[in-house]
């Protein structure tokens, strides 16, 4: 299990795959693109989720809202060499 920080974003959740600034992407995000649905517990409740990545003006908008939360966000992407991904996880229906 992983822990991780979230914005949330209406109904969505938003995590940053910083790795505190590694080169290397975290290895949930790695894991999310392979297979974009997955479970998320939140308040002891387990969520289904589908992952997608933001970009243009998506990510622009929470980009700007995470680094408001934690302006260590910008030092990290520069660190990192890479565009820090901002993922969005979006409620699914159970099966």
């Amino acid at each position: 299990m992983t822990l991780l920080s979230y914005l949330g974003d209406g109904e969505n959740l938003v995590v940053v795959g910083s790795n505190a600034g590694s080169e290397r992407p975290p290895a949930w995000s790695l894991n999310l693109e392979a297979a974009p649905d997955a479970e998320v517990v939140l308040g002891g409740r387990a969520m289904p989720v589908h992952a997608h990545w933001a970009s243009g003006s998506e990510r622009d908008r929470l980009w700007s809202r995470l680094q408001a939360g934690n302006p260590a966000f910008e030092r990290y992407q520069e660190m990192a060499g890479r565009e820090v991904p901002v993922v969005v996880l979006e409620p699914r229906a159970r099966a």
